[in-house]
């Protein structure tokens, strides 16, 4: 805030005092003094303190006080008055260069920097035009074609009628004070952008950095972009619903039926577990296993092993003309977990992601359209909406049903609800990163809530860490308060929980 204060004070004190070497010499003594809460070199034009000595506050100071480090302002006085003062002459002259840019970058619309324009002899008539254009506007052309005998065209006097309204409107709306506020706060923007991603990608270029392995910085994650999450339009993506049976009601127990049911299609298959299915996940589901035979409530069933069932469900997603949404019923904390694993477990989960589009999950999209039921389960959905009961707990019967209550009641809804494919997968990297906060938590330098953010944004401890050795507090800053592609802060702004993470992390400041 201090360093912004100085920068624009100074550039003020500059453009106001154009053409005077004397009043720059004032207003750079000024400028110090001001800052430090004496104002006998001020001017009332521009002093608010001059102007309302009761109520003056600094509006772009810390706490809108006056600055009390002596340091600081030696340090200040050895740079302006030691340095730039004797140059008040040369300050003096200085002037914009916005009209030499802007004109710079009409003469590159007539001879590009990518051409070889300069050993052409139509260079100085490309130039002349630049310049016509700056000076007359667009109506140059018809002027030369009826100095040159030719009929300057209607449509073309059109044309730069219209140009030239379109660049007086611009003007006109670059003097007012919204356009120059904008202005402004999108420079801050670039520059914190610029700043955040320096800070994550470290040293990229300098001499001979490639040649040791060990010079080379770590790059920290950026921020996901959401936008990246569902990668097509899920509005024509078919509708899957899918549903599974387990050994337990672990993550990581196996699949023993999975069924699945769209508007035209039914898939179904008992798959022979690895693991034992639980007496609690029997008495649900009615599964069993006894010696090398599968039971469905006492009756023998057919079963493949799981790299084959699997490989047929896949099979059946890829005959969809396009990648199909995957939806179930509380599926997003258990059912695609457990997907996960068995896939992963038979190295088909790259294969199996290259045919879905997305998930959605029923429970939440009922809990949203439904507020106030008793029990979300969906048996209690089924005669609630439907007024019917089914087999609950066999996975054929459950895609029926839940596929018939969707199309029945909450069709339209669903783009809000898609979650991407990644999303098992990234509870474990977030669960991963989670835990390396543990003792950030431990010691309420971290509240759980700050660091599960931080850990969905993909950021471990240690990358916090890494952003203070680069570029202290303001490192830290950058990255916790980065934007994502939605214009949300990544995990925090807020300058004292910034200060509290820092502290933990330098004990020794």
């Amino acid at each position: 805030m201090v360093i912004n204060s100085i920068t624009k004070n100074y550039s003020y004190m500059l453009a106001q005092n154009q053409g005077s070497p004397e009043k720059i010499e004032k207003g750079v003594r000024g400028m110090i003094d001001h800052m430090y809460g004496k104002h006998e070199n001020c001017d009332i034009k521009w002093c608010g303190f001059l102007k309302d000595r009761a109520s003056y506050r600094h509006t772009n100071l810390p706490f809108g006080k006056d600055l009390k480090s002596e340091s600081l302002r030696a340090d200040l006085e050895k740079l302006f008055l030691g340095k730039i003062e004797s140059q008040s002459k040369k300050l003096s002259k200085l002037a914009s260069s916005q009209a030499n840019e802007s004109f710079n970058h009409t003469v590159s619309t007539k001879a590009a920097k990518n051409k070889h324009y300069s050993g052409s002899s139509s260079l100085n008539y490309r130039v002349s035009a630049a310049v016509l254009q700056k000076n007359e506007g667009y109506g140059y052309v018809s002027k030369v074609s009826e100095a040159a005998g030719l009929s300057p065209g209607n449509e073309t006097i059109k044309r730069a009628i219209r140009l030239n309204g379109k660049r007086d409107k611009k003007s006109e709306r670059a003097k007012t004070k919204q356009h120059k506020k904008r202005r402004i706060n999108l420079k801050k923007e670039r520059s914190v952008k610029s700043t955040g991603v320096e800070m994550r990608e470290g040293r990229t270029y300098e001499s001979e950095i490639g040649m040791d392995n060990e010079q080379l910085d770590e790059e920290i994650p950026a921020p996901m972009n959401a936008s990246l999450c569902i990668p097509i339009d899920i509005s024509t993506a078919p509708l899957v619903v899918f549903d599974l049976e387990t050994s337990s009601l672990y993550r990581t127990s196996d699949v023993i039926q999975i069924a699945a049911t769209s508007s035209n299609n039914e898939f179904s298959s008992y798959i022979f577990p690895k693991q034992t299915i639980s007496i609690q996940a029997s008495e649900i589901t009615k599964h069993t296993v006894s010696a090398n035979q599968m039971f469905y409530d006492l009756q023998p069933v057919s079963y493949k092993l799981p790299h084959e069932a699997l490989t047929d469900f896949i099979t059946f997603l890829s005959k969809y003309p396009s990648k199909p949404i995957l939806v179930g019923h509380n599926i997003k904390r258990f059912d695609c977990h457990v997907l996960y694993y068995s896939l992963k477990a038979n190295q088909m989960w790259n294969e199996f992601s290259s045919h879905v589009c997305g998930f959605v999950d029923t429970l939440e999209l009922f809990k949203k359209i439904m507020p106030g039921l008793p029990s979300y389960s969906q048996t209690s959905l089924v005669s609630h909406i439907l007024g019917e009961n089914y087999c609950a707990h066999n996975a054929v019967d459950d895609t029926r049903a839940l596929f018939k209550l969707l199309t029945s009641k909450a069709l339209n809804n669903l783009d809000a609800f898609v979650f991407p494919v990644s999303h098992p997968y990234d509870c474990i990297v977030q669960q991963d990163n989670l835990k390396s906060y543990n003792e950030a938590i431990a010691c309420k330098a971290v509240s759980r809530a700050t660091a599960l953010k931080a850990s969905k944004s993909n950021l471990k401890l240690s990358h916090l860490k890494l952003s203070i050795e680069r570029m202290g507090l303001e490192g830290l800053k950058a990255l916790l308060s980065e934007k994502t592609d939605r214009g949300n802060v990544r995990v925090t702004n807020c300058m004292k929980v910034i200060r509290k993470i820092f502290d933990f992390l330098t004990p020794e400041s």
